[in-house]
């Protein structure tokens, strides 16, 4: 009975399975069909701010720009910018993500002008 029963579960599940998959599957899309031209193919540099540079800061950042584009880069790609939450913190600094204030940007890397200005440059 229990051997009968697993068969006709397994029966369903295939039959089930079979049914719920579309008709004509879409090929996955390419770099080209995902990114805007302008992106394609381009250098993706991930940017933490605290260890980028000495100082860790916007400007720091802002004064840098020129190399990473001698180097390639065509997109950066910024670590989270907020201040980092304290509650349930695992070690002093804590973790990037853990995010006390989405309106506003962490102080030791500058201020939100700072942050505009950088912005502005970056474009």
């Amino acid at each position: 009975m229990k051997q009968n029963s697993s068969l006709l579960l397994a029966a369903l599940l295939l039959i089930w399975g079979i049914g719920c998959r579309p008709a004509v599957q879409a090929p996955p899309p390419t770099t080209t069909q995902s990114f805007p031209g302008k992106i394609a193919g381009a250098s993706i540099y991930e940017v933490n701010i605290r260890q980028h540079t000495p100082e860790g800061t916007f400007n720091a950042l802002a004064a840098d720009l020129p190399r990473l584009k001698e180097l390639g880069v065509k997109v950066l790609w910024l670590m989270p910018i907020q201040p980092i939450g304290e509650k349930n913190r695992k070690g002093p600094l804590g973790s990037y993500y853990s995010i006390r204030d989405y309106r506003s940007v962490n102080p030791e890397f500058g201020t939100l002008e700072d942050f505009r200005k950088l912005v502005e440059a970056i474009h």
